[in-house]
């Protein structure tokens, strides 16, 4: 039997958590028809925290954050030396054109010219075929498909350490309710839900599911505000779960019962380790980066107008919209999450 068409494959996607979650299926789809071949990921260090226990990656490179000259002295010191069949580059910016030029592969294939950005064409030499404009993920397995792989249905297969699993059993061990979590905030304003919506719904939560509302999120100074915010406006006492490391965001998601977020990468986290998630969508168009063929009936999308159908799926934000949701739409899908998702006894809800 012959080996795979290509037995050592570069992978170069370097940030955006939710690009990671995206990037990890697509890497998956790879080990899963070539086994045998060989996968290195170049990588930023928060990207590599997230992904850093996967099997299917047999070399992660990481490049610094800082893009600084020991940053770019330390990745060529790890590359000069490596010859890879192929490399795949579905990211488009001139850091990433950059990295690409340092890797020696036989073949480099990136974005086809209409959505190669930022000069990436190049740096490649070989092109995915032009598509009309989809669901992020599926631009990722359109990689997939020029190679001829199969990516239905699509893996991700987030996996953690027996180390991890004691964390998150000593971490809910200690909260009396299952936990129902509220992604706080996204890196962008313009997508972030309401901190009066957020109190709301939380309360919600508290005094009528016997569920116990959790704020979850990263160690920034705009998700401590935001936090505070929410705490000052509740009846009720949210866990706050604001984590430094991505692992216990991670472990936090998927040891909730059910998550609340807006668009930003803890969402396709949960949505990739099967816990329902409530998506709150106003700013961003989720038919390109919405939830991925799940829980599409939890979705809230203020980004279409009443009766806008077969509109081009596109990457423009509409500023405003998220102010639309109103806490008890929220609420509702919270009630409905409960009685189509939880196996507890909704009572009531």
């Amino acid at each position: 039997m012959s080996g795979p068409p290509f037995k050592n494959i570069c992978l170069v996607r370097l940030s955006a958590l939710g690009d990671m979650v995206h990037a990890l299926a697509l890497a998956n789809g790879l080990k899963k028809a070539w086994p045998e071949s060989r996968l290195t990921w170049v990588l930023h260090p928060l990207s590599y925290e997230m992904v850093k226990c996967q099997k299917n990656i047999d070399n992660f490179l990481i490049f610094g954050k800082k893009n600084d000259l020991k940053s770019w002295r330390d990745l060529h010191q790890q590359l000069k030396n490596q010859h890879f069949d192929l490399a795949i580059i579905p990211q488009v910016s001139v850091r990433a054109s950059l990295i690409t030029a340092l890797v020696k592969a036989d073949i480099k294939l990136g974005f086809d010219f209409k959505r190669s950005r930022e000069l990436n064409w190049l740096f490649v030499n070989q092109q995915i075929p032009n598509r009309k404009p989809g669901h992020v993920q599926d631009q990722f397995f359109e990689f997939l498909d020029y190679l001829r792989i199969g990516h239905q249905p699509p893996e991700w297969n987030i996996l953690f350490t027996q180390e991890e699993l004691a964390w998150r059993e000593a971490f809910f061990k200690n909260i009396q309710n299952p936990v129902i979590s509220f992604v706080i905030a996204t890196s962008d304003p313009r997508k972030d839900w309401s901190p009066e919506g957020y109190a709301a719904a939380a309360d919600h939560v508290a005094h009528h599911t016997g569920f116990q509302p959790m704020l979850i999120g990263g160690p920034s100074q705009g998700e401590a505000r935001m936090a505070e915010r929410i705490l000052s406006l509740c009846r009720c006492s949210p866990k706050v779960a604001l984590e430094k490391p991505v692992r216990h965001t991670l472990l936090q998601l998927s040891g909730s019962s059910l998550v609340v977020s807006p668009d930003t990468g803890p969402l396709h986290m949960a949505v990739a380790m099967n816990v329902p998630t409530i998506s709150l969508y106003g700013a961003s168009d989720p038919r390109r980066c919405g939830p991925y063929q799940k829980f599409h009936d939890l979705l809230i999308n203020k980004y279409a107008d009443p009766g806008e159908t077969g509109s081009p799926i596109t990457r423009k934000l509409r500023l405003d919209r998220m102010a639309q949701i109103a806490p008890e739409e929220v609420m509702a899908k919270i009630n409905y999450a409960i009685r189509t998702y939880l196996t507890q006894d909704a009572g009531s809800i």
